[in-house]
């Protein structure tokens, strides 16, 4: 952009030293110089005044007529000053001249009408593993020499630190490492939690996306064969054997169905299936922030993703954030349409394997866009467990709470939940046991039935919608369970020969 001649050029970023450090180190490639502004001290160098004001400190670089590289940090918020936008458009031609530049850096993107056809905007990405493994390095030199210790750590052992360290800042990541080893001074394996723990609470802070600490496994998920065999056959879809294959990096899964069914589990499994981080997209939370428009909110929580890739990014209930009527139509949002353009860009042009879990309960409310070929690898529906689904269901939940499945009958028991989801499955389980501890007995199937009695499952109540969902599946989707009757028929024995 230098050598093409771009005079304004907005460097979006927090980190502003490390901004500056690449900046003065392209200028000397250029044999040139940097001047430095900021509100708190002023002009730093090479100018006589220490103005402080943005106005006088503008007119006062306007005198120096050498060549010479600006930096103004955190400038954003005074670009709505008439002067001062009118005084970057007259000395826009006047930098060329010079062989000046301008560079302002700052973490928010605020670029008046005016100026939109002067200013080009960069995003400095978060550092990768190879700027993370230097600053390791640095790290683990700086603690022996203040320690006076050999601090010994193997490559592989090292790698892994780098990568528990990504989607961090240098700084955020420098001070990771260093209080990690002053933790663990013989830091091993088990120690990366450490690294990890300090990782989620940084996220946290950031309300873009949060690290999810995953305990579910496909093996918790009663049914759902087809989609279950689906995903166990992309589990080394991220490997180098796959690429070097031709096959490219998965993109992504749409999961529909009736609410209680099991997406998110599936969505959760799916991290510790292919043994890659977590990353929850909570739509509400960067759609409704006050702290930045949602359209950057989106930018930044994708720059996240990205750098801590290969990743799966679960998105629950997205119809929620991105329902039609709020990017589409005549009660379109600005703010959420902008957000959401910005959304299936990265989704079709993103180039590092993040691979996107978005689960849905109601399709008339998703827009047309979202759902078509290309976006996601495949949409599957998840509908009401079948009998066979509903047995196993019943085993993992009495399982889970410490019962032998054998002692109940558990034919009898998906026989008498017919149209329940796994979820009301689980709660009549729950609620025969409050019964059983009430009575200061052993629970037992009578008891579960009982509580499915007295329950109105979501499939009567809503049943319109339920009926609507699978019309629209029938032919769109794909299904997650094999049908009963196949199932039968695959198990029953051959017929025997005349």
């Amino acid at each position: 952009m230098i050598s093409s001649g771009h005079r304004l050029i907005y460097l979006l970023t927090f980190e502003e030293d490390r901004a500056k450090r690449l900046i003065e180190k392209l200028a000397q490639e250029f044999k040139t110089r940097t001047i430095s502004w900021s509100i708190a001290r002023g002009i730093d160098q090479g100018l006589s005044l220490p103005e402080r004001d943005p106005n006088s400190a503008l007119g006062d670089l306007i005198k120096e007529k050498n060549p010479a590289w600006f930096l103004f940090f955190d400038f954003h918020p005074y670009l709505g000053d008439p002067y001062l936008i009118r005084a970057l458009r007259e000395l826009y031609p006047i930098l060329a001249q010079r062989k000046q530049f301008i560079f302002i850096i700052a973490p928010v993107l605020r670029i008046p009408l005016e100026l939109e056809k002067d200013i080009v905007t960069l995003e400095l990405p978060l550092p990768e593993a190879s700027a993370l493994s230097r600053l390791l390095e640095s790290v683990i030199a700086g603690v022996q020499k203040k320690r006076d210790l050999a601090v010994k750590i193997d490559p592989d052992l090292k790698e892994k630190m780098v990568r528990a360290g990504l989607g961090l800042t240098e700084p955020e990541a420098q001070r990771v490492f260093l209080r990690a080893l002053i933790e663990h001074p013989d830091f091993r394996e088990e120690h990366l939690d450490s690294i990890l723990f300090q990782k989620k609470q940084i996220i946290r802070q950031q309300n873009l996306l949060e690290f999810y600490q995953v305990s579910e496994n496909l093996a918790e998920v009663g049914g759902l064969d087809l989609l279950k065999g689906w995903l166990k056959s992309r589990s080394k879809a991220f490997s180098e054997d796959a690429r070097k294959y031709g096959l490219p990096e998965p993109r992504g899964l749409l999961l529909l169905g009736i609410q209680g069914c099991g997406k998110s589990l599936c969505a959760k499994a799916v991290s510790n299936l292919w043994k890659l981080p977590l990353l929850r997209f909570d739509t509400s939370q960067i759609l409704g922030s006050y702290q930045a428009p949602p359209e950057v909110n989106i930018r930044r929580a994708m720059q996240l993703a990205e750098s801590i890739s290969p990743c799966v990014l679960w998105i629950d209930e997205i119809e929620k954030g991105f329902s039609a009527h709020l990017v589409s139509g005549k009660e379109a949002s600005g703010a959420v349409s902008r957000a959401f353009a910005s959304f299936l860009v990265w989704m079709q042009e993103r180039k590092k394997p993040v691979y996107v879990i978005a689960t849905a309960n109601f399709i008339t409310e998703l827009p047309p866009e979202l759902v078509r070929k290309g976006r996601f690898d495949d949409i599957f529906f998840v509908d009401l467990p079948k009998i066979h689904e509903r047995e196993e269901i019943f085993a993992i939940h009495l399982k889970k709470r410490g019962r032998e499945p054998k002692i109940f009958e558990l034919k009898i028991l998906a026989e008498n939940s017919e149209g329940f989801s796994g979820s009301e499955i689980e709660q009549s389980i729950i609620s025969a046991m409050y019964e059983a501890f009430t009575e200061a007995r052993e629970v037992n199937t009578r008891d579960i039935i009982k509580a499915l009695s007295e329950t109105v499952p979501l499939s009567e109540t809503m049943e319109e919608q339920v009926e609507e969902l699978r019309s629209w599946a029938k032919n769109r989707a794909r299904p997650a369970s094999m049908d009963t009757k196949l199932i039968d028929l695959l198990s029953s024995p051959p017929p025997e020969k005349e």
